[in-house]
């Protein structure tokens, strides 16, 4: 586990990594772990496997990507593998919550394991981009059902 990381069983029925001084917001059927002033967004979503699964979840989400984020740009899906299972990661960047705080990133891991979907992401402002994506390594790596 990446030093400034501790790993939380969540009430939800995951271990994932987050970094030191993230908070918990559960958030309908989303669990979020954000910074203070929720510069960095991690979220978690456990669900159903979907028709085509997670390519085709992460191209139907790339597809509806200006109409759920504004400023939507830079989208692309690549299919992977996480573990061994199917996966798709999505990379994009959007204008974000308010002019002030400025555009962001994401980067967005979908996979089938064991009849659940599981989505694990991070979003941050387009500056904090390379910070971003160690917390997302983070998390992937050490996420565990269960």
């Amino acid at each position: 586990m990446p030093p400034g990381h501790r790993l939380v069983r969540d009430p939800g029925g995951f271990t994932v990594a987050v970094p030191d001084g993230f908070t918990r917001k559960p958030q309908g059927e989303r669990v979020f772990y954000m910074s203070p002033g929720e510069v960095f967004r991690l979220g978690i979503r456990i669900a159903a496997p979907e028709a085509g699964g997670p390519l085709a979840v992460m191209r139907r989400a790339d597809a509806a990507g200006p109409v759920d984020n504004p400023g939507y740009r830079d989208g692309r899906v690549t299919g992977t593998t996480h573990d061994g299972h199917p996966a798709a990661l999505w990379e994009f960047t959007w204008n974000g919550f308010s002019t002030a705080e400025g555009p962001r990133h994401t980067y967005d891991l979908c996979w089938e394991q064991d009849g659940r979907m599981y989505d694990v992401w991070v979003s941050a402002p387009v500056g904090e981009a390379r910070e971003a994506k160690e917390h997302f390594d983070a998390a992937v790596d050490t996420f565990t059902p269960g």
